[in-house]
């Protein structure tokens, strides 16, 4: 098993100076290009589509400029775990790691062009320098990006994984549901908190704990997560009815892995409806360990992911898993892993 300590959401440095303890130096010179997607040079992709998903959130498509397909590295990085991809911001010459999304159940068994596009799922951050430039952009706008990194790689005798999601942190949440589909006898479980219903609308939970209300501090993270207030101008009107886009896409992945006789579950959590993740939801999913892998994994907002699990620390110039903190810490985790992404 191997981790990759570059968390999503990052923050790159294209030059000589550093900003804080989140930033990197390239070694690659910022001009560079490359007509196939890859860990080195930034390759222009063609922003196709821009679809809002809440007030704050929208999904971009990204399409290769020279309509070059998939390196063998992103198959396998697709087989094998979450990976993320670099942005450039060129104006600023800075650069941030997004999570994609896995492509949707309608065009992942065609050879079609839909097939090889980068589908993000990006909030527009306050004061987010990156988040703001790209969605302030109009389709068919030139993106440069650069990847795959690999963050966390599936063990090959993984069983069962719970996954903790808070907002947007869904993204490799999704990416773990669809490796998983690809191998029988597995399950996972996401727990997946937002603060607002809009970031999930038309989502129902499995299992008995559908709805339940906690009035306590567990949402105290909420405060993590600074929503946008409006649709920037022009921007495409959102859905009032029905399914959210990420709930459709959820709901077609149980499917699809029941097929391949592998598990998934989903609960929601919404702050604004007083329900959030409480301990027992962890607990009750932790089966005695087995000899095989049973992972829980971590992945959202830093307040999230330190309430759960604790900070992360930097060592060398990377960020590395620190110590186990937080609520897991101080449960009887039954021999099962933590990472935190």
């Amino acid at each position: 098993m191997s981790f990759l300590f570059r968390r999503p959401g990052a923050l790159i440095v294209l030059g000589s100076s550093a900003i804080g303890g989140a930033a990197y130096r390239y070694t690659a010179p910022p001009s560079s290009s490359s007509s196939s997607l890859n860990p080195h040079d930034f390759t222009p992709y063609t922003l196709v589509d821009k679809k809002p998903v809440s007030s704050s959130n929208s999904i971009f498509t990204l399409r290769n400029r020279e309509g070059a397909a998939d390196p063998e590295s992103v198959k396998e990085a697709w087989r094998h775990g979450v990976w993320s991809i670099q942005i450039k911001q060129p104006q600023l010459q800075i650069a941030r790691d997004y999570t994609p999304l896995p492509p949707t159940p309608d065009v992942a068994d065609d050879n079609d062009t839909e097939l090889h596009d980068i589908r993000l799922l990006i909030k527009k951050e306050e004061g987010g320098e990156v988040s703001n430039y790209l969605h302030r952009l109009p389709e068919q706008s030139t993106i440069e990006i650069r990847g795959p990194k690999l963050e966390w790689e599936l063990p090959d005798d993984i069983k069962e994984v719970i996954f903790l999601a808070g907002g947007t942190g869904i993204a490799p949440a999704l990416q773990v549901a669809q490796a998983m589909g690809h191998r029988p006898g597995t399950r996972l479980h996401i727990l997946w908190a937002n603060r607002k219903r809009e970031e999930c609308v038309g989502g129902k939970s499995d299992g008995t704990d559908a709805h339940k209300v906690l009035r306590s501090p567990l949402g105290s993270w909420k405060r993590y997560l600074a929503f946008g207030t409006a649709p920037s101008p022009g921007q495409k009107p959102l859905a009032r009815q029905g399914k959210g886009a990420i709930v459709q896409e959820l709901e077609a992945l149980k499917k699809h892995n029941a097929s391949q006789s592998s598990g998934l579950e989903v609960q929601y959590f919404v702050d604004e409806e007083k329900t959030f993740i409480a301990p027992q939801d962890v607990a009750r999913r932790l089966n005695p360990q087995q000899p095989c892998s049973r992972v829980i994994l971590i992945a959202g907002p830093d307040g999230f992911i330190d309430y759960w699990a604790g900070k992360k620390i930097w060592i060398g110039g990377r960020e590395a898993q620190g110590p186990l903190g937080g609520v897991l810490g101080k449960m009887d985790l039954r021999g099962w892993s933590v990472f935190k992404l």
